[in-house]
C-alpha cells in the first residue's frame, strides 16, 4: 500500500435537503510538507467526527465509479473524504489493532471501519438509503489512530509491523456495525477491550453488545407448533381495548421474544371449530413469564371471541415471530409512531428501549380519536416521568386537551416534534436533523404507508424507516376432498385430504419439507410461493400463493417450493 496524497478539509456549513449542517466532510490535496501529529493530518478540522485519520484508495474509487456508473477520475482525491489517500487496500486483510509505519517516521495503528454519515450520501449524490450500502459493502477504508507522529510523503509505503490475527477485521467490522442481527459476542468484546478503538466504531459497537449479549438466551426455549396457554387476567386499557396476559398451561418456560413481534393464537368456536387471529405482543421482558396481547374488539369474529374470555380460559399460541422488530443495537435516537391500536407493538419497542443499560433518546408520537380511546396513558405518563430520555406527543382527532395537539399525526408534525434530537459521544452531545432518527410507525396501513412516503420524499433515510403492514388476504374455499401436492424443488410429493384440513404449509412441513414462515394467517407473505401447476384458495393473482392459509382448489399442484 503505496500514498497518493494528503488531504485535509475545514469546518464550513452546507445545506443538506432542507437542513443547514457543519460539517468538515469536503477535503482537498494540499501541498508538502504533509505532517501528521498527534492528534491527526495537520491543519484538518473535525466538526463532530472524532476520528483522527481517514485512509481510502484509489481502487475503491473504481469500485464505486462502477457501482454507481459514474467515471471516478471525475472524483479528485479527498472526495469521500479521506486524509490519506492510498493506491490499494483491502478491508478483510487489515484487522483492528495492526500497526503499520508510514514512511520512516510515522507509526499507526488500525482503529476501526469507516462509519458513513449523511454527508457521504450528499456528496456522491446518492439518497441516504445508500450509507446502509457503503457501511455493508466491505469497501469502507479505515480509521487509523497515530502512535507516532513525524512526516510523509507521495509514494511512501503503509508497511505493516504488528498483527494480531484473532482481532476481527475491519471488513468484519463493516459487518458488525451494519448487520440487523446481534454480532457475535466473543469478537465484539475483544474489539470493545481494545484501547484504541476508534470513538465512532465504539459507540456503534457498544450499542450492539447488550444485544449481542441476549442473543445467546433467546434461541433457547422455543417450541413448535401451538401451545396452551392460561388467560390468568384481562385489563381494560380504553373503550373497547382489552390486554390479556396469557402463561404457558404446562408451567414451562417461554422464549425471549424481539420486541415488535406478534404471536399467532388459536381460538375455538362453541362448535369447536378453530380460529386463528394475529396480534402483537404488548409487553416485553428479556426472561418472560407469560405474554400478554392488547386488542381492540372490531366486526371481526377473531377479536369478538378474544373480548368474550375469561379469565382460565384457555387458547393456543406459536412461538413469537415477526420482522417488524426494534433494532437493539442501534446507536440512533428511536421516534415510536404510532395511530389508535397501532401502539401495542411500540409499547414493547418503548419497554425494551428503557429497559437497555444505557437507554438514549427515545420520542412517541401517539394518536387517538380522544383519550378515552387511547391505550396505556397512565403507563406511558408514567415512563416519561422516570425516564429523562424519553417523551411524548400525544395528538387527539375528535378532542381538545391541554398540551396535547389536535388533528392527526402528520410529517409535519413528526418533524416538528424532534427538534431535539441527539445523541451522546464521548460524554457530549451532538445534535442531529430528524431524519438521523430510527423510525418505527404502526397503525392502519394507509396511515403506515403515507408516513413512509412522505418522511421519505422529505429527506428520510429509508433504511431506517420500519413500518408494520398486516393485512391479510382474503381466501376462498376448495370444494374438491383430494390432491396431489408435488414440491418441485424439494422433490417431494404428498396426498391432500379435505378431512385432514391440513394448510399446504403444514401439508409441506408434514412431508419434511422446509419452508419460512412467520405470521400462519396470511399476512407477513412469508411462505409466499411459486405456483407451477393448479390453483389454490389463496392464489396473488401473480403467479403465486400463501400457503399457510392454502388448500389445493385443483386436484394436481406443483408448487415451487
Amino acid at each position: 500500500m503505496r500514498l497518493l496524497n494528503f488531504s485535509v478539509g475545514r469546518v464550513q456549513t452546507v445545506q443538506i435537503g432542507t437542513e443547514i449542517v457543519k460539517t468538515a466532510h469536503l477535503k482537498a490535496p494540499v501541498k508538502e510538507p504533509w505532517v501528521i501529529t498527534q492528534t491527526g493530518a495537520e491543519n484538518d478540522q473535525r466538526a463532530v467526527h472524532p476520528d483522527k485519520l481517514y485512509a481510502f484508495a484509489r481502487s475503491a474509487y473504481d469500485y464505486w465509479g462502477e457501482y454507481l456508473g459514474v467515471d471516478p477520475e471525475k472524483w479528485p482525491d479527498g472526495f469521500f473524504g479521506e486524509n490519506l489517500t492510498l493506491d490499494d487496500l483491502d478491508e478483510t486483510q487489515v484487522r483492528v489493532g495492526d500497526v503499520f509505519t508510514l514512511g520512516g517516521e510515522v507509526k499507526l495503528v488500525v482503529s476501526g471501519a469507516r462509519t458513513p454519515c449523511v454527508k457521504l450520501a450528499w456528496r456522491l449524490n446518492q439518497p441516504r438509503s445508500f450509507q446502509k450500502v457503503f457501511a455493508q459493502s466491505r469497501r469502507s477504508g479505515v480509521y487509523l489512530d497515530v502512535l507516532t507522529p513525524g512526516v510523509v510523503r507521495p509514494g511512501d509505503t503503509l508497511s505493516r509491523i504488528s498483527h494480531d490475527p484473532d482481532m476481527p477485521s475491519v471488513a468484519d467490522v463493516c459487518d458488525f456495525i451494519g448487520g440487523h442481527k446481534a454480532p457475535p459476542l466473543a469478537p465484539l468484546l475483544k474489539l470493545l477491550n481494545f484501547e484504541k478503538l476508534s470513538p465512532a466504531n465504539r459507540l456503534l459497537l457498544g450499542a450492539k453488545k447488550e444485544i449481542a449479549e441476549r442473543a445467546l438466551d433467546a434461541a433457547e426455549n422455543r417450541w413448535r407448533g401451538w401451545r396452551p396457554f392460561v388467560v390468568s387476567s384481562i385489563a381494560e386499557e380504553a373503550e373497547n381495548i382489552k390486554s390479556f396476559t396469557l402463561k404457558p398451561e404446562d408451567g414451562g418456560a417461554l422464549c425471549q421474544m424481539r420486541a415488535g413481534q406478534h404471536v399467532n393464537v388459536r381460538l375455538t368456536r362453541d362448535t369447536g371449530e378453530k380460529i386463528v387471529r394475529t396480534w402483537s405482543l404488548s409487553a416485553f421482558a428479556y426472561e418472560p413469564d407469560q405474554y400478554r396481547i392488547t386488542v381492540l374488539r372490531q366486526e371481526g369474529e377473531g377479536s369478538r371471541r378474544l373480548h368474550e374470555l375469561k379469565a382460565g380460559d384457555v387458547v393456543e399460541l406459536r412461538a413469537p415471530s415477526g420482522a417488524f422488530t426494534l433494532d437493539m443495537g442501534s446507536f440512533h435516537p428511536v421516534v415510536l409512531i404510532a395511530a389508535g391500536i397501532g401502539v401495542t407493538p411500540l409499547m414493547a419497542m418503548l419497554e425494551a428501549h428503557l429497559q437497555k443499560k444505557e437507554p438514549g433518546y427515545v420520542r412517541l408520537i401517539y394518536g387517538a380519536k380522544t383519550p378515552q380511546d387511547m391505550a396505556f396513558r397512565d403507563v406511558i405518563d408514567d415512563l416519561e416521568r422516570k425516564h429523562a430520555s424519553f417523551q411524548t406527543t400525544y395528538v387527539f382527532s375528535r378532542s381538545k386537551e391541554d398540551d396535547c395537539g389536535q388533528g392527526r399525526v402528520t410529517p409535519d408534525l413528526v418533524k416538528q416534534s424532534l427538534g431535539d434530537l441527539h445523541v451522546t459521544l464521548g460524554g457530549k452531545r451532538i445534535d442531529l436533523p430528524w431524519f438521523e432518527a430510527d423510525f418505527y410507525i404502526c397503525g392502519p396501513d394507509s396511515f403506515c404507508h403515507d408516513m413512509k412516503e412522505a418522511l421519505v420524499q422529505g429527506g428520510g433515510n429509508p433504511s431506517h424507516i420500519h413500518t408494520e403492514e398486516f393485512s391479510a388476504p382474503v381466501t376462498g374455499e376448495t370444494e374438491i376432498e383430494s390432491a396431489r401436492v408435488f414440491f418441485r424443488k424439494s422433490e417431494k410429493e404428498a396426498c391432500w385430504r379435505a378431512s385432514d384440513n391440513l394448510s399446504l404449509l403444514e401439508l409441506a412441513e408434514a412431508a419434511g419439507v422446509e419452508l419460512a414462515s412467520d405470521c400462519r394467517a396470511g399476512a407477513c407473505l412469508t411462505c409466499k410461493a411459486g405456483v407451477l401447476e393448479g390453483r389454490t384458495t389463496a392464489d396473488l393473482g401473480d403467479g403465486t400463493a400463501l400457503l399457510c392459509i392454502s388448500r389445493p382448489k385443483t386436484g394436481a399442484l406443483t408448487l415451487d417450493v
